[in-house]
């Protein structure tokens, strides 16, 4: 399993309530993506800071976005899908910043 995660940041100018309709409609746009197995977008409530290891500050976050795949070949179809292409243009329209990660799970324990 390949699991992508985006820390979002809304454009500055943006209203919370069209950052999170425009959330929608890009995850609306995600179902039928060649190869992408799940897609799913969280607004962020709150940053709180009280944990039991110390804090380190990353600057806002907005919303966090997460892709799976099943395998490096689905990987590879949603990449050269022209469907996933028109989605990242959707994303330029109301993501203004981004932080991508590719994960891997330390254990097969949930399945992955």
């Amino acid at each position: 399993m390949i699991r992508m995660l985006y820390l979002l940041v809304k454009p500055e100018g943006m209203s919370d309530e069209q950052f999170k309709r425009e959330c929608v409609r890009h995850d609306e746009m995600s179902h039928g993506i060649p190869g992408l197995l799940k897609y799913e977008v969280r607004l962020v409530a709150e940053q709180p800071t009280d944990t039991h290891v110390p804090f380190f500050d990353i600057g806002h976050v907005d919303a966090i976005g997460e892709c799976w795949f099943e395998n490096e070949e689905a990987y590879q179809r949603y990449l050269d899908s022209d469907i996933r292409k028109t989605w990242f243009e959707h994303g330029k329209t109301f993501i203004g910043k981004l932080k991508p990660f590719r994960t891997e799970a330390v254990s097969s324990r949930h399945g992955e």
